[in-house]
């Protein structure tokens, strides 16, 4: 890695709900980088027709709960993309915004790790960014053939727990 380049990490995700452990996640990504961007996605190839927010209020979610974190920077790219985009996509985008020069990661959680074999050309990503997983409770975090380091989780609130509260609230 080179030592004058930025270190940058890339936090992407529905954030569907904005949930207390995503902003753990961005403080904790703050003091250790230069810079972070979070990255709402448009399109969720894996928890189809669970929305319960529209990308312009989980984007403003975002925005709103990251506005005092002087690093972090809530990034629209994913705003308008078509079906056809992914993940790879964003990631760079992200480095040719940016540059090459600078050092960058992506930060998941333990289930993403998971998935990532999964994911549209998961292989470029190691080769494009350093991995961080962030631990969570049930899942593990074992996966020996892709390189990672784990940062553990002080919450374990996920989105799609308060998706589920929220719609008993509503009464659905």
């Amino acid at each position: 890695m080179n030592d004058s380049a930025k270190n940058i990490v890339m936090f992407g995700g529905t954030f569907d709900p904005w949930s207390s452990a995503h902003q753990e996640i961005v403080e904790r990504l703050a003091l250790k980088y230069d810079n972070v961007i979070v990255v709402p996605t448009n399109i969720n190839y894996y928890k189809k027709n669970t929305q319960m927010f529209s990308y312009e209020e989980r984007f403003d979610f975002a925005r709103e709960n990251t506005k005092s974190i002087k690093n972090v920077e809530v990034l629209d790219i994913e705003r308008n993309v078509d079906r056809d985009w992914r993940f790879i996509d964003s990631l760079k985008l992200l480095i040719s915004k940016y540059g090459p020069s600078n050092n960058y990661f992506v930060a998941m959680g333990a289930d993403c790790l998971q998935a990532l074999k999964t994911w549209y050309n998961w292989q470029e990503i190691p080769k494009l960014a350093s991995i961080v997983v962030f631990t969570r409770p049930g899942y593990e975090t074992n996966v020996s053939d892709i390189p990672y380091t784990t940062l553990p989780m002080n919450n374990s609130i996920s989105s799609t727990q308060l998706r589920k509260e929220l719609s008993k609230s509503d009464g659905k």
